[in-house]
């Protein structure tokens, strides 16, 4: 199980390695029988990798037996913070006259990475319009979720009006995102968003 916790900026860590501490709910675990250990997670970012540590709760009499604290910006197991999946899917859903690979580009760009390929951007768009749907929050005049999600389709090459619906979806989700100009300005706010809003839901990766 996992619990999302407040996010400081990754370029703000020591020596490339990020800490996560949470004395509110480790006294609490602790309090009920469970054991700290710590899970180490590596995360890409403007040219740089990052050691993103985590405390993990383990205790085989309770329901859930592991706990792992995690920040608001971690997709665990994916290689990039959260706010990079959601500047593609934000960059191509707002410039449906452009393609996947020119919105993977930019992305790559703009965050110092080697490498970020437009097929992660097809990925990560059907399954954060999936997650959405489950969660309810795209139900209403969403129709019935399948043209969306492609669900009952062919695997085909994405085009512009394929992607459509799932284009639509996601820019809905994305309203009030503050411009990109401000890389911290916009990490911010996805990070309060995925704690404060979607919740369990924005981890749409795992």
């Amino acid at each position: 199980m996992y619990i999302l916790t407040q996010s400081a900026l990754l370029e703000n860590c020591k020596n490339n390695i990020y800490l996560v501490e949470d004395t509110e709910l480790e006294g609490q675990y602790k309090s009920d029988g469970y054991r700290r250990y710590e899970r180490v997670y590596k995360v890409k970012y403007a040219h740089k990798e990052y050691a993103v540590t985590c405390p993990e709760y383990r205790n085989d009499a309770k329901e859930p037996k592991t706990i792992v604290i995690i920040p608001a910006f971690l997709l665990p197991g994916r290689p990039y913070p959260v706010e990079i999946y959601l500047h593609a899917i934000d960059l191509y859903s707002r410039a449906p006259e452009r393609g996947q690979r020119w919105a993977a580009e930019e992305t790559r760009k703009r965050f110092g990475l080697e490498t970020f390929a437009h097929t992660t951007l097809g990925r990560a768009l059907r399954a954060f319009v999936r997650k959405m749907e489950e969660s309810g929050m795209l139900r209403e005049g969403c129709g019935d979720g399948k043209e969306a999600s492609g669900e009952g389709k062919p695997p085909s090459f994405p085009t512009k009006q394929s992607t459509r619906a799932l284009r639509e979806r996601a820019a809905s989700l994305l309203q009030g995102l503050p411009p990109w100009a401000d890389r911290r300005e916009a990490a911010e706010f996805c990070h309060r968003l995925a704690i404060a809003r979607f919740k369990e839901y924005l981890r749409f990766l795992l």
